[in-house]
């Protein structure tokens, strides 16, 4: 008996050992910040954005990188992006939340470049139910910049010397945020959105949910964006990221450069984090994508 007591002890002096570090180590990497730069090469992107840069933002959730997130403009500013996509959750969902803080940084941005955002499932429930959030929406929608490209189930052109990409920004439906099972994403959902895709263009999908790249991929996007995972929020070696915010253990996408055919997607590790504050072995992060032509 005494030697089981003994065990038990030692064990949870163990656990509460690891969690004190993981507490430690969670509350430095919040406040670090790293610059992921990928390069991606497609037949169908026009010569013209030959070396077209693009800053990537996803989750911020109120998240401070310095006073007035200063560090992170100025970090974004020194890419010196072409433009800079955002793939929602710039809030946090939660009654009576701060929305302005997230707001003015986005507006800011503009000072930089073209800004296109497009929704999170935050930004999506805060819009959808107001007797839970109030004036929210309201708020954010008649605080934001009329600078800043808002996606939400839209498309845009972006033009270069007569050449020119499209760029799409992806609004799901609540039933396509469901926690513990995938919802299988009808055959003809993005194409009553966005109808047929011309196989010969260049397009960007800014699509916040990773979960369903192959259906994005499938429906002709050469390049998604996503975010939403948070990268798994604890990264181990050789695993990757322990879970995701749809309670998936160890998500197939939880953070980096995937590919399926010709068709990529960036899935970003996310700028802050919501209710679980955990990051372990994976830093904020801004992503940053050169495009190339190989025409």
């Amino acid at each position: 008996m005494n030697l089981c007591l003994n065990i038990l002890g030692i064990l949870s002096i163990l656990m509460i050992v690891c969690l004190a570090i993981i507490l430690v180590i969670s509350y430095f990497e919040n406040r670090k910040l790293t610059v992921s730069t990928y390069h991606i090469e497609s037949a169908n992107c026009p010569s013209e954005f030959e070396g077209y840069k693009i800053a990537h933002l996803s989750d911020l959730h109120n998240a401070n990188f310095g006073p007035h997130n200063e560090t992170l403009f100025q970090v974004i500013k020194s890419q010196n992006p072409d433009i800079i996509v955002i793939t929602g959750d710039m809030i946090i969902g939660k009654p009576n939340s701060d929305i302005e803080m997230a707001v003015d940084f986005v507006n800011r941005l503009c000072e930089i470049a073209q800004v296109y955002y497009s929704m999170g499932n935050h930004e999506l429930r805060v819009s959808l139910y107001e007797e839970t959030y109030g004036d929210m929406w309201e708020r954010f929608m008649s605080r934001i910049s009329k600078n800043v490209h808002l996606l939400f189930d839209d498309t845009e052109v972006i033009s270069r010397h007569e050449q020119c990409l499209l760029i799409h920004g992806l609004n799901l439906t609540p039933q396509l945020y469901k926690r513990f099972k995938k919802t299988p994403m009808q055959a003809d959902y993005l194409t009553s959105i966005f109808g047929k895709c011309n196989q010969n263009e260049f397009h960007i999908f800014l699509a916040h949910n990773p979960d369903y790249f192959e259906d994005y991929a499938l429906w002709g996007a050469d390049l998604t964006f996503s975010g939403h995972v948070h990268g798994g929020m604890i990264r181990i070696p050789f695993l990757g990221g322990a879970l995701s915010p749809m309670i998936h253990f160890f998500p197939k996408y939880d953070k980096g450069l995937f590919q399926i055919n010709d068709k990529y997607m960036i899935l970003s590790g996310g700028l802050g984090n919501h209710t679980f504050k955990f990051r372990v072995n994976n830093l904020p992060e801004l992503v940053m994508v050169i495009l190339h032509t190989n025409e």
